[in-house]
């Protein structure tokens, strides 16, 4: 009896453990993934195309994946604490769509959301200030489900101005990779 209290509160603290560190994974590959190696998978994701998929979306399969094989594998061993965690990479994977993809992105056009609460606005400011870059260097605010006390609603006028000056940045750096290319021998 204690070993199966002490199993279910283990699976517990791993579902928990891993919903949670799930925000310090996902803002870790977005930063030095993302936004470096893997810039040309996720750079259609800040400069939109109009597909409805996208290149981007190829970091989503891989952490499902991730939750598939903790979850198959932990179940097929009798490894319930190894499924606990899949089950809490899912939840996170289940918040990041629904505020990422549906709330912050609209990719369900049918469904409309306007957050009132305020720490949606508040993570909805972070995102928003990170998609003002359109090039891989310059973001910041790489967390998804995350977001400082900065980001606050009640910060508006000081993010509105951060803002406009992330974009002001931004669209010189696009000037100059116009200007480069164009002044390039194969341009």
């Amino acid at each position: 009896m204690e070993i199966v209290l002490l199993r279910v509160v283990a699976g517990i603290v791993a579902f928990i453990a891993a919903a949670v560190g799930m925000e310090f994974v996902a803002r870790f590959m977005h930063k030095y993934v993302m936004h470096g190696t893997g810039w040309c998978l996720h750079s259609d994701h800040h400069n939109h195309s109009g597909r409805i998929l996208q290149r981007n979306d190829l970091y989503f399969f891989f952490f499902a994946g991730l939750s598939f094989v903790l979850i198959y594998f932990g179940l097929r061993a009798g490894w319930y604490e190894m499924a606990a965690a899949g089950f809490g990479v899912a939840l996170y994977g289940f918040g990041y769509v629904m505020f990422h993809d549906i709330m912050f992105h609209g990719r369900i056009k049918r469904f409309k959301f306007k957050p009132r609460h305020p720490y949606l606005k508040r993570i909805i400011n972070a995102h928003r200030m990170h998609h003002a870059t359109v090039t891989q260097g310059g973001a910041v605010s790489f967390s998804f489900l995350w977001a400082p006390k900065f980001y606050d609603p009640g910060n508006q006028d000081e993010i509105d101005a951060k803002m406009k000056e992330i974009r002001e940045m931004q669209m010189e750096v696009k000037r100059r990779e116009k200007e480069r290319a164009a002044a390039s021998p194969a341009g």
